[in-house]
């Protein structure tokens, strides 16, 4: 097992290295657990455009539909509101992590040390919350595409059952 000291650098200690040698040693190091990721700002934009539009382009319009088109976008203003918000306040926390190493974990281990595991659980609970809406969407759309695509499904009338969709994705 590595050492603290070997697991947990500052940036000030990498930059004593020469650019090249800092760049290969990253490379060629083997990946250890507690080591932090290397994302860069560009994937990590596009990892959360993903997860807007994902979300988003579903649920705004039937939003829109239930709502009206001024509650509609007063609700989606004040959501796109109080989640910049959360995340403001989440760069804030962040600041008292080590660089790479802020997780929601690492944050409430810091604000309330014996409620981190309770935290973790809500976000367990949350993502499976989110997999299963998905999993409702596919089977509420894909028995349509099927339709779409052709009209006679001859012996694959299966593919017009929800219940497949649902636990083909699954």
């Amino acid at each position: 097992m590595a050492s603290y000291a070997a697991i947990h650098t500052t940036p000030s200690e990498h930059d004593s290295r020469p650019a090249s040698q800092a760049s290969s040693s990253r490379r060629s190091r083997p990946k250890q657990i507690g080591v932090a990721g290397n994302a860069s700002w560009a994937s990590s934009v596009i990892n959360l455009v993903n997860t807007i539009v994902g979300a988003g382009v579903l649920a705004m319009p039937h939003a829109l539909s239930n709502m009206g088109v001024i509650l509609g976008v007063v609700v989606i203003l004040w959501a796109g509101l109080t989640a910049g918000f959360g995340l403001y306040l989440q760069t804030r926390c962040a600041r008292y992590l080590d660089r790479g190493a802020a997780s929601f974990f690492a944050l409430s281990q810091i604000t309330y040390p014996n409620a981190a595991v309770v935290f973790d659980a809500a976000i367990a609970i949350k993502c499976f919350g989110v997999g299963v809406s998905y999993l409702i969407i596919i089977g509420d759309l894909m028995p349509g595409v099927v339709r779409g695509f052709t009209k006679d499904v001859g012996s694959a009338v299966y593919l017009l059952d929800r219940h497949f969709w649902v636990t083909a994705f699954m």
